[in-house]
């Protein structure tokens, strides 16, 4: 397997930054300045005076620190924000514990930090070489040059706690507030490698002993590794594979973008930015339809038209190689 460490940058600008998104690869910003929550987000005592008593979230509650998509091993539970916070910061609990944002409790929104925690939402400033568009109804338009904020995204993790290898339809920038990160990614040419069932893959346990025994691909892969430090952010390309655990206790936060030029491509009723952009589902479709279709035919036949679909598409893909 190839291994891959991640660049650290400092004091980047707006074209700089911008020169390293179109890379296409992974990069780690340091000393960027986010604003107060880098100092503020240090103490559980700080959320449990901006924050009321009572404000419920629904947070991922498991057993085991591999949280798995696929086999759901962990449940959704609704807890006080104050209870939540304090399981998960006790490293003497033997349950794992896991906030991803979204919209309110009963509600399935995009998620936003000034709607469902504005008391510590003014906490966070951008960077300027993120160029977020100020204007919330600014119809991001060619006539506008800056990036659209999709999402902003409060993460918070019991230590040793790993999130499943997936990959996002969109880009976006994970900030590390407390705590080390480790991150994984991985190219999105490695996707044949990495036993993928949607967007997730089956690989559960990246440092498990047995792992190329049962997943004999994986060693073909090109991996991107890196520990992400307290206030390290990290660029996150679209389409790339990647992977996380807490070494500690852990509070990050994520913002997600459109890509302008996707605009119409991305599927309305994606809350998450992971839904596949709509023309790769419609792809998806008629290639299932395909499959049933030959799945009718004799082994012999079968075999020698698949054959042929999959000469059509590695021709298809050599082209734009």
């Amino acid at each position: 397997m190839t291994m891959n460490k991640i660049e650290v940058f400092e004091n980047l600008t707006l074209e700089k930054f911008d020169s390293l998104v179109e890379q296409d690869l992974p990069f780690i910003i340091r000393n960027a300045n986010f604003g107060d929550c880098l100092r503020n987000w240090t103490n559980n005592d700080y959320f449990e005076q901006k924050i009321s008593s009572n404000k419920p979230v629904s947070v991922h509650i498991s057993n085991s620190p591999l949280l798995d998509f696929l086999s759901k091993n962990f449940i959704y539970s609704v807890l006080d924000f104050r209870e939540f916070l304090q399981l998960c910061s006790d490293e003497s609990n033997d349950r794992y514990y896991y906030l991803r944002s979204v919209g309110n409790h009963n509600v399935k929104e995009i998620a936003n930090l000034n709607e469902q925690f504005p008391e510590i939402a003014q906490d966070v400033k951008y960077p300027e070489f993120l160029n977020f568009c100020k204007n919330n109804n600014c119809p991001a338009n060619d006539e506008c040059s800056k990036r659209h904020l999709f999402s902003s995204v409060l993460r918070i993790s019991s230590k040793n706690l790993s999130i499943w290898t997936h990959y996002d339809v969109m880009e976006n920038i994970l900030l590390q507030i407390i705590g080390r990160k480790k991150i994984i990614l991985f190219p999105p040419n490695d996707a044949p490698y990495l036993y993928l069932k949607g967007d997730k893959s089956e690989i559960i346990d990246l440092e498990a002993k047995d792992l190329l025994e049962k997943f004999p691909l994986f060693s073909n892969a090109t991996k991107y590794e890196s520990i992400l430090e307290s206030g390290d952010c990290l660029f996150i390309p679209s389409m790339w594979f990647h992977n996380t655990k807490a070494l500690e206790y852990s509070i990050g936060l994520n913002f997600f973008w459109k890509n302008p030029q996707l605009i119409s491509h991305y599927d309305h009723n994606d809350i998450y930015g992971n839904k596949d952009l709509k023309l790769a589902t419609n792809a998806y479709v008629n290639v299932d339809k395909a499959l049933q279709h030959l799945n009718k035919l004799p082994v012999k036949y079968r075999k020698f038209y698949l054959s042929m679909c999959i000469s059509k598409l590695n021709r298809s893909l050599q082209s734009i190689s």
